[in-house]
């Protein structure tokens, strides 16, 4: 499979091309493209989650124990300070090691993450957690799931390429585990992408001008190549 240097680079580089286009429909400040093309690159590593000794899995636990800190700071703002600072320690070290590991017991790498519904059910769960606690325009929303679905689906294929032998003309043992439209194996891991992605996308509305600046881009009238 591909290593993390060739993954970030290549999903920068896909989501650089990708955002340049959004950015072209006019609904989108610089800085909002700046974000899509962060999200995308982002999510370009996301499907090594499943992998117990990538740093990406250390660091997405190291942040997450670090919000759950912060949770029990706002939650019990009253609590005399060694208590409070000892109740924040706790929380982050039971999200960084303790849920840490039941993560890693339970996912297998190669396994539901690394497949077509695992992409999807990120896309829409990206898109439905920006439009509805982080209060962004539907169409913004449905354009960072877009990134983020893309930035995943780079990341299968390469690691879909790197399984291909050019030299001796012959396929790797890992050849057809990344780009799979469902892990079977991990029948649990997937129902839950499932029922992310299905309810996501009953609760998300329909983008108002997104998909027809979309669709005008691809016409044969659009100059891609000159803006006069």
């Amino acid at each position: 499979m591909a290593n993390f240097n060739t993954h970030l680079l290549g999903g920068a580089a896909a989501s650089g091309v990708l955002t340049s286009t959004l950015l072209l429909t006019g609904l989108f400040t610089p800085g909002q493209g700046m974000a899509l093309w962060v999200a995308g690159t982002l999510a370009s590593l996301a499907p090594d989650l499943d992998a117990d000794t990538t740093a990406i899995l250390k660091g997405l636990f190291s942040a997450l124990g670090v919000m759950a800190s912060f949770v029990v700071l706002f939650t019990f703002p009253d609590l005399p300070l060694l208590p409070l600072w000892g109740a924040m320690l706790a929380a982050f070290l039971t999200v960084r090691i303790g849920v840490l590991q039941v993560f890693a017991h339970l996912t297998e790498h190669r396994g539901s993450f690394h497949s077509l519904l695992a992409a999807t059910s990120f896309g829409l769960g990206s898109a439905f957690l920006c439009w509805r606690f982080i209060d962004q325009g539907v169409d913004f929303s449905w354009a960072l799931g877009a990134m983020v679905f893309a930035g995943y689906i780079v990341h299968l294929i390469l690691d879909e390429c790197y399984a291909v032998n050019l030299a001796d003309m012959e396929f790797k043992r890992s050849f057809g585990t990344a780009l799979k439209p469902v892990s079977i194996d991990n029948w649990w891991a997937s129902g839950l992408f499932l029922a992310i992605a299905i309810y996501c996308a009953m609760q998300l509305p329909p983008p108002h001008k997104l998909h027809l600046e979309v669709v005008r881009l691809t016409t044969l009238d659009h100059i891609w190549l000159s803006r006069s």
